[in-house]
C-alpha cells in the first residue's frame, strides 16, 4: 500500500522530469526563472562577494530576511527575528605605519624611524618590539638535513632575528629521504629538496620558537632595488609576534658586512657562530597589521507543520569577498568573487523551497527551519555557532538537508553526500532520483571534498543529506558568476529536495549512524602536506587561546592519549599553543614516531599526556 502511494505521488514528477524544460512545463521554467533572479541578486557585483562579517554580506542577510517574511515564513533568530549574529574576522590589513629604528646599544635613539624598504608580513602579529639585531643566515632548522641555522646557542633575551628570504642559492639543495614531502601551510615559497626551508612562516616561527621578540625576513642582496614583498592577506597563518620584511639596503644597516655573510649562508650551513648578536645596535620597530573582528548573520526562518519531525533546510550564503583566503585564483586578490555556484545556487534553491512549500494548501508533516548560514568560508563558523546556540532546540531536529553548490546540474547529474549517515536514506535515492528526474551519484560517507555544513549536524549525531552538483574550473575563482548558472538544473534539484524533505518527515524517527569513510577520502587527507597524523578535529568556531577539540579520530593519536571533545590544546612538546597555526607549525616541523607531551585543559583543569605520533600512511 506505502508503495502504490509513492508510485501515485511519483508519476506526475516522472513525467516532467522526462520531458524537456520548455513553455509547455511552465512550473519548472517559472521556478528556473525565479532561481536565476535570486542568483543574480547575490551574485552581483554590489554585494561585493558576500565575505562573511563585511557590507555585502550584511545586505544580503538583510535581504533574506525580507525574503522570508514575504513568505510567511515565521522568525527563528535571536529576539523575535531572522538574523542571529556572531563574530567573525575580518580580512587583514597592513595599517600602512610600520617604521623601524636602528641605534646604539642601550636603546639611545640616534636615527629617526624609517618608512621605507619594510613592509609587515602576512603573518605578523600588530604591535611593537625592541631588542639586539641576530642575523640567523636562512633561518633553516631541519635536523635530519643536518642544516641548523639556529645552532644550539639560545638566542639573547631580547634578540631581533634577522633571517634571508628563500634557500641557500649557491649550495646544492640537500637530499632528503624518498617519499617525504612537505605542504606549505601560510607561505608559496617552498622547494623540494628544502621542504618548508623556504617557508616565510616557517622562518618566523622557528625564531619565535626559540624566544624572538620579532623577525626581520631580510631581500638577499642579489635582488637589491626589486619591489618590495607586499602584505598579503590572502594567507591565513598568523606567528604570534612582529614580523617584517626589509630590503637589502635596510638589512645591511642592521647586519655588519651583510653581502659578505650572505654569501657564506648561499654555501655552507649558517651555525651558532655566525649567529653572534650585534651587540652595538639596537632595534626598534612596529608592525601595522589589523586584524579587526565584525559581525555576520545567520537567516533563520520556520514554517510551522504537524506533530512529524522536525527538519532543518539550509545552505551558506556567503563567500570569498576579494578574493584572499581560501581563493585559487593567483591573481585574484582584490577581484570580486562572486560565488554564483558557491552558495547562491543553494541559498535560491533553498528561498524556493520555503516559498513551494509555503504555497501548498496543507502544512507540512512537521516543522520545516530554512537556514541560510554565513562564515562557511571562514570554517563553517555560523552553522557551528548555532548548533552551539540553537534558536530551535536541537533535541527536536531530525535531520539536516544542505544544499552546497547545486548550480551545475544541467546535465542531470547530482552527488549527494551523507547516505549513509542514517538506515533509511541510501533506499530512498533511486526513488528520489528518477522522481526529479537526475541521475545520482551516492556516497554514504558525510565527508567528501572540503567541508560544509552538514558536518556540524553530524558532529551532533544528527543525520544529514549533502546535494552537490560537482566541483569546476571556476571554483573559489572570480569565474563563478551568474553566466554559468544552469537554471534549469537547479530547478530538478528543487524537485529532488521536496521529495528528500518528504520522506524525511514520513519516519518516525532516523536513527543515525556514523558512516565508514569511502577509500577516495585517506588519499585525499594525505595530500594535504604533512607527514604526521595527530587526530584531532578542531573546532574552529572557538578564538583561543589553544585549539579546542571538536572530537578526536578514531584510533588516532590522540583518542590513544585519552583527549575528547572540549578539550583545549595548549602545548605540544617545548611549543606553546596559542592558536591554529601554532598547531599547523608543530606538524610541518615533526615525523612520525615522535613522542610528545600534549598539554590541555579539561573543565578548567590542566591535563598532560604523551603522545606518539604516527605517520599519515596509518590512515
Amino acid at each position: 500500500m506505502l508503495a502504490m502511494k509513492w508510485l501515485l505521488h511519483a508519476l506526475p514528477l516522472l513525467a516532467a522530469a522526462c520531458a524537456p524544460l520548455t513553455a509547455t512545463h511552465g512550473g519548472l521554467d517559472a521556478r528556473a526563472a525565479r532561481l536565476t533572479a535570486d542568483v543574480a541578486w547575490l551574485a552581483d557585483d554590489a554585494r561585493e562577494g558576500r565575505r562573511a562579517g563585511t557590507a555585502g554580506e550584511q545586505a544580503s542577510a538583510r535581504w533574506l530576511a525580507e525574503r522570508m517574511a514575504d513568505l510567511g515564513l515565521e522568525p527563528a533568530g535571536e529576539d523575535g527575528s531572522f538574523l542571529q549574529g556572531f563574530p567573525v574576522p575580518l580580512p587583514s590589513a597592513d595599517g600602512g605605519g610600520s617604521w623601524l629604528a636602528v641605534s646604539g646599544a642601550g636603546g639611545s635613539l640616534d636615527t629617526e624611524r624609517t618608512r621605507t624598504g619594510l613592509a609587515p608580513l602576512f603573518c605578523s602579529a600588530g604591535g611593537a618590539a625592541e631588542g639586539t639585531p641576530v642575523f640567523y643566515g636562512y633561518g633553516i632548522e631541519d635536523a635530519d638535513l643536518g642544516w641548523l641555522d639556529f645552532g644550539e646557542r639560545p638566542l639573547p633575551e631580547r634578540a631581533i632575528a634577522v633571517v634571508l628570504r628563500g634557500t641557500p642559492r649557491a649550495a646544492e639543495p640537500p637530499e632528503r629521504a624518498a617519499g617525504e614531502s612537505h605542504g606549505d601551510h601560510g607561505a608559496a615559497e617552498t622547494s623540494t629538496g628544502w621542504g618548508h626551508g623556504g617557508s616565510i612562516f616557517t622562518k618566523v616561527m622557528n625564531a619565535k620558537r626559540r624566544g624572538a621578540k620579532a623577525v626581520l625576513v631580510a631581500q638577499h642582496p642579489d635582488d637589491e632595488g626589486e619591489a618590495l614583498l607586499a602584505f598579503d592577506p590572502s594567507r591565513g597563518a598568523r606567528a604570534g609576534i612582529p614580523a617584517l620584511f626589509v630590503d637589502a639596503r635596510l638589512a645591511a644597516r642592521l647586519v655588519p658586512d651583510f653581502a659578505e655573510r650572505v654569501r657564506a649562508a648561499d654555501r655552507v650551513a649558517c651555525s651558532s657562530s655566525a649567529a653572534a648578536p650585534t651587540a652595538d645596535l639596537w632595534v626598534s620597530l612596529e608592525s601595522d597589521v589589523r586584524r579587526e573582528t565584525g559581525t555576520a548573520h545567520n537567516v533563520l526562518g520556520v514554517l510551522p507543520g504537524g506533530d512529524g519531525p522536525a527538519v532543518i533546510v539550509g545552505a551558506h550564503f556567503d563567500h570569498l569577498g576579494r578574493g584572499g583566503t581560501g581563493s585559487l585564483a593567483p591573481d585574484g586578490l582584490g577581484r570580486i568573487h562572486n560565488g554564483a555556484d558557491d552558495n547562491a545556487s543553494g541559498t535560491a534553491v533553498v528561498v524556493e523551497l520555503a516559498r513551494t512549500l509555503a504555497e501548498r494548501p496543507t502544512p507540512p508533516a512537521g516543522d520545516v527551519i530554512f537556514a541560510l548560514w554565513s562564515g562557511e568560508e571562514l570554517g563553517l563558523l555560523g552553522s557551528e555557532h548555532w548548533c552551539a546556540l540553537p534558536t530551535v532546540p536541537l533535541d527536536t531536529i531530525a535531520a539536516n538537508l544542505n544544499l552546497d553548490m547545486v548550480g551545475r546540474a544541467d546535465d542531470g547529474a547530482l552527488t549527494i553526500l551523507g547516505a549513509g549517515t542514517s538506515p533509511a536514506f541510501a533506499g530512498w535515492m533511486d526513488g528520489a532520483g528518477a522522481a526529479a528526474g537526475l541521475d545520482l551519484s551516492v556516497s554514504l560517507s558525510g565527508q567528501g571534498i572540503g567541508g560544509s555544513d552538514h558536518q556540524s549536524f553530524l558532529r551532533r549525531q544528527i543525520p544529514a543529506l549533502h546535494l552537490f552538483s560537482g566541483l569546476h574550473a571556476d571554483y573559489h575563482r572570480p569565474s563563478d558568476d551568474t553566466e554559468a548558472f544552469e537554471a534549469r538544473g537547479a530547478a530538478r534539484v528543487c524537485e529532488l529536495a521536496l521529495e528528500l524533505i518528504g520522506r524525511m518527515q514520513g519516519e518516525e524517527e532516523l536513527a543515525y549512524v556514523e558512516p565508514a569513510r569511502e577509500a577516495g577520502e585517506a588519499d585525499q587527507r594525505r595530500s594535504r602536506g604533512f607527514r604526521v597524523r595527530f587526530g584531532t578535529v578542531p573546532d574552529y568556531a572557538f578564538d583561543g587561546p589553544g585549539v579546542r577539540l571538536a572530537g578526536t579520530s578514531a584510533g588516532s593519536p590522540a583518542e590513544k592519549a585519552g583527549m575528547i571533545a572540549g578539550d583545549v590544546l595548549v602545548g605540544l612538546g617545548d611549543m606553546e599553543i596559542e592558536t591554529m597555526y601554532d598547531f599547523v607549525y608543530f606538524l610541518q616541523v615533526h615525523k612520525p614516531g615522535d613522542v610528545v607531551r600534549a598539554e590541555f585543559l579539561r573543565d578548567g583543569e590542566t591535563e598532560r599526556a604523551l603522545v606518539t605520533l604516527e605517520s599519515r600512511e596509518v590512515e
